[in-house]
């Protein structure tokens, strides 16, 4: 009862959180741009991106439910959805560490410890910022041309903590000092896991910023490396904006200066907006099915066990 109580709570105040967000947007040229495109094509378009952001949404839950392995805990199917899905929506509420503090109130629920939670939060922020940073190199050779060559060295962290991931619960225990938390413990061989499925959920989400801009005018061959590295690289900046509610404004104003190389400014302008709402969309979607699985499976599970064989 407890559990129902605090999700229907949270709900309740993520869903005022969203509105807000939304309210907050200038849509008005949403209409001028649409007008004279095909409408199948575009609402075709719409459909695979959000489909491809409830990807890069299933890919990050499974990425963080490996560092909670790596922590020293493992959660069913029904409660990782619940668990992973309540801190996604947090992201919406002002304050970075929203997101920690329900999971770990609703880790406690379900018996996880919190400095358990703690550290696979720790984990999954810095795993989140080096592979951001790594698929953001793909936006180079369009953003910087020839001097983009530099760039190769953001991947080098990836391949190090592939190499050796010892390295990235060394960047977790950093990260928790500096936000005042318990020092994460975890197991180095159960991270490679997560950085894998993350650098693909990097990916699956620059696919859906592409789907929009291919709707809306972009060359589709021209525009895909800038879509998935920008989409990658204006994410991690708006994680560090303490004022920005999941980074709202600031993913939005770097995505703009990136798309301007491919698109006019107003486009690019709608594609950055169009982007924010088709994330929620597909956020909400994808909790609400994810959810309604886990739930039929349990049941299914739990009617399973209480099933009596009859006896001849």
């Amino acid at each position: 009862m407890r559990r129902r109580a605090v999700t229907v709570v949270f709900a309740l105040a993520t869903a005022v959180a969203i509105v807000l967000v939304l309210r907050g947007q200038d849509w008005s040229v949403l209409r001028t741009t649409l007008d004279g495109r095909p409408t199948g094509f575009v609402v075709t378009m719409g459909v695979l991106a959000v489909l491809a952001n409830a990807a890069a949404l299933l890919a990050a839950m499974w990425s963080w439910r490996q560092t909670l392995r790596a922590a020293g805990h493992e959660l069913t199917t029904m409660d990782a959805t619940r668990l992973y899905f309540a801190g996604q929506f947090a992201k919406y509420l002002p304050g970075k560490v929203f997101s920690l503090v329900v999971n770990v109130r609703m880790g406690r629920t379900l018996g996880v410890p919190a400095a358990r939670m703690a550290s696979a939060w720790a984990l999954t922020l810095v795993i989140g910022v080096l592979t951001g940073a790594a698929v953001g190199v793909l936006a180079g050779p369009e953003l910087l041309g020839a001097s983009a060559g530099w760039l190769i060295l953001a991947v080098l962290p990836i391949a190090a903590a592939l190499i050796r991931p010892s390295l990235l619960s060394t960047a977790a225990t950093l990260a928790a000092r500096v936000l005042r938390r318990p020092a994460p413990a975890v197991d180095p061989d159960g991270v490679r896991p997560a950085l894998v499925t993350q650098l693909l959920s990097w990916l699956a989400a620059g696919l859906q910023l592409w789907l929009i801009a291919v709707a809306l005018g972009a060359p589709p061959a021209g525009s895909l490396l800038l879509c998935v590295g920008s989409f990658g690289l204006a994410t991690v900046a708006g994680m560090f904006a303490v004022f920005a509610p999941e980074g709202i404004g600031v993913r939005e104003v770097l995505l703009l200066a990136a798309l301007t190389v491919s698109l006019p400014v107003p486009v690019a302008s709608v594609v950055a907006l169009s982007s924010r709402l088709i994330v929620i969309v597909s956020e909400l979607l994808t909790a609400l099915v994810a959810y309604g699985i886990a739930v039929a499976v349990q049941k299914q599970s739990q009617d399973s066990s209480k099933a009596v064989p009859v006896r001849s």
